[in-house]
């Protein structure tokens, strides 16, 4: 019985530890340039409506970009609703790309725009001042 116990409680600290450590993996900001926004202009190629991120696929004219945008609870405080856009939307995205070039990923979105009808998405662009 002792064992079982020390066996259930060693498995549980390496999950805890495992699922932290994605955590604070997954909010590295450093691999993107935040002191300068880009403006990203083309079609969506795809979108998932997914925590814990939604994954845009921007087609641009030289490029397609994976944009990470809020998640879904952020969206829903913000009144944006799973329809709000779909494969085809032309639209105009504004936000922070990888410090790497190579790498076509896009965060920290401020804006997005559909010119077609007017239809936006806004919020405060994050500052870049570097956390302590």
């Amino acid at each position: 019985m002792r064992n079982s116990l020390f066996f259930l409680a060693r498995w549980a600290a390496m999950i805890a530890l495992a699922a932290s450590s994605t955590a604070h993996a997954h909010h590295n900001y450093a691999l993107y340039d935040r002191c300068n926004s880009v403006s990203l202009e083309g079609e969506i190629a795809s979108i998932e409506w997914t925590n814990p991120h939604v994954l845009i696929d921007l087609r641009t004219g030289d490029a397609t970009y994976r944009i990470e945008w809020a998640a879904l609870p952020q969206l829903a405080q913000a009144h944006v609703s799973t329809d709000a856009l779909k494969v085809g939307d032309h639209v105009v995205i504004v936000g922070s790309v990888m410090r790497d070039p190579e790498q076509k990923v896009m965060s920290l979105v401020s804006e997005i725009r559909r010119p077609s009808d007017g239809w936006s998405y806004a919020r405060q662009r994050p500052s870049c001042a570097p956390r302590p």
